[in-house]
């Protein structure tokens, strides 16, 4: 049996509405809506991995590496070797950019805090005549230290078919 609610407990549709506004207010803020403005070192630590991600183009490891440190460390994907120096980057890279027909990163969007920069991309890969294509959407996740990468790892969106072979 159901009680009957007295006047002071039934809530209005005014009260209802006011109160969704409010959480929508409150989420706006959270999820990032609300404008910060950049600082200069945000500024230039997006811009490096904006210009990193489009060099990718030029198929050449070795004209990466004044964006990466030394000592870099990088993982293609979780449960991928990690590779730890920019030699090594460029000993694993080198080849499999050279004998890709083009490769071009578009990034779909990109935030940054502070030394952070996180992006979401689809790197296509497009192999010659008789190779294998891929395209794989990413997040990927930046560390930046005095104006080179320093860390750096991607992951697979959830749920966004990677593909490996044909025409990306």
């Amino acid at each position: 049996m159901r009680k009957k609610q007295s006047d002071s407990q039934k809530v209005s549709r005014r009260e209802i509405l006011v109160g969704a506004g409010v959480v929508a207010l409150g989420m706006s803020t959270v999820r990032g809506e609300t404008q910060v403005e950049k600082t200069e070192l945000e500024i230039n630590n997006e811009t490096l991995v904006t210009n990193f991600c489009r060099d990718w183009s030029n198929k050449d490891a070795e004209a990466l590496l004044p964006y990466l440190w030394e000592d870099l460390t990088y993982q293609i994907a979780p449960g991928q070797p990690v590779i730890t120096s920019s030699e090594q980057f460029v000993k694993m890279m080198g080849p499999f950019m050279k004998n890709m027909e083009s490769i071009r990163w578009d990034i779909l969007r990109q935030h940054v805090i502070g030394p952070v920069v996180l992006n979401e991309r689809i790197d296509h890969f497009n192999a010659p005549e008789g190779g294998t294509s891929m395209r794989f959407q990413v997040a990927g996740h930046f560390l930046i230290e005095e104006g080179r990468i320093k860390v750096w790892k991607d992951w697979p969106i959830p749920g966004v078919k990677q593909i490996v072979g044909g025409q990306s």
